[in-house]
């Protein structure tokens, strides 16, 4: 996922040459897919801060893939994600 900033970012600096300095934000792309991490927490917390967050996303998903436990592992490793089911567990559930 990019991030593209719109906008300009207008600035002075004390005693340069010029009157305003410009950054152009729309030039600026940022991969936030390199900022995320895997990380761990139990069910309890896990299900306490899903409990706070009160969304819930469905998105529609075409795939080759027809192993349960396997797209599993793709969309774990393509976001950067960790399941926090233990993987004996969440091989036979699947």
């Amino acid at each position: 996922m990019i991030l593209c900033l719109l906008h300009y970012l207008v600035y002075d600096v004390t005693g340069a040459a010029s009157d305003r300095n410009c950054v152009v934000l729309n030039d600026i792309h940022i991969d936030i897919m390199d900022y995320i991490v895997p990380a761990s927490c139990t069910d309890t917390e896990f299900r306490q801060m899903w409990a706070e967050f009160e969304w819930e996303n469905k998105v529609s998903v075409n795939t080759n893939v027809t192993d349960l436990y396997e797209y599993l592992q793709h969309i774990v490793s393509s976001t950067n994600m960790k399941c926090l089911t233990p993987e004996k567990v969440s091989e036979n559930w699947l």
